[in-house]
């Protein structure tokens, strides 16, 4: 045989033993997955178990239990010792004294009339007016009047006299001569007297006339008339 036809036969062989291999093989494998398909009985058959993952069992979560709050207990306060407070001492309050209107000077503060009583158609009046002299002191002005009808009087010396409060003064009298029967009013006296009344105050005086007659009138003698009373002031 030709070195041509070896080579030609060798490859052949080859050839069918490769095949036949290959044929082995993919009937082994088949054979293997319908073993591993088709359960057996074979108690010596190689039983294929499938592995299960195992699951970790879940744990169940116990309650948690709440939370007191753990109450911290009070302290009771200790009462701090009481400061003493300091008693304000009172102010003495000085009360105002009262306002009192001012007066003007020779402002009429009072006025009036005494007259007498004799029993005849003779009497004595006074007349009497008070003013501010200035803020302690006022004045107060007499007008002694003799009040008669029909009369005749000759003029007398110091026979009018007047008292306020201290202050006393006396005066002439004039000479007097009426013959007719009607109401005749002549005026004896005037005088002044300064009393002492400060601003804001009140007083009483008392306040006297008295002319010196010393005759007879309607057959009553009347050597002296008078007349007088209290004077009230306020200012």
């Amino acid at each position: 045989m030709s070195k041509g036809r070896i080579k030609a036969v060798l490859f052949i062989i080859v050839f069918l033993l490769v095949i036949a291999v290959a044929v082995n093989l993919l009937m082994d494998m088949q054979s293997e997955k319908k073993a591993e398909a088709t359960p057996t009985n074979d108690p010596y058959a190689n039983t294929v178990t499938p592995s299960v993952e195992t699951q970790p069992a879940l744990e169940t979560p116990q309650p948690t239990p709440a939370i007191v709050p753990s109450v911290a207990p009070t302290a009771t306060p200790t009462p701090a010792a009481p400061v003493p407070t300091a008693t304000p001492t009172p102010v003495p309050t000085t009360t105002p004294e009262p306002i009192q209107p001012v007066i003007p000077q020779g402002e009429v503060i009072g006025s009036g009339s005494f007259t007498s009583d004799t029993g005849t158609p003779l009497n004595l009046r006074a007349d009497w007016t008070a003013t501010v002299l200035d803020s302690e002191r006022v004045e107060v002005t007499v007008n002694v009047y003799l009040v008669s009808y029909q009369i005749e009087v000759r003029e007398l010396y110091n026979a009018v006299n007047v008292s306020v409060g201290d202050q006393y003064a006396s005066a002439d009298s004039p000479a007097i001569k009426w013959e007719n029967n009607t109401r005749l009013e002549t005026l004896l006296a005037s005088t002044v007297h300064t009393l002492s009344l400060p601003s804001g105050s009140s007083a009483s005086f008392p306040l006297a006339a008295q002319y010196q007659f010393g005759g007879t009138y309607s057959k009553v003698e009347l050597p002296v008339i008078e007349c007088g009373g209290t004077i009230e002031l306020s200012r």
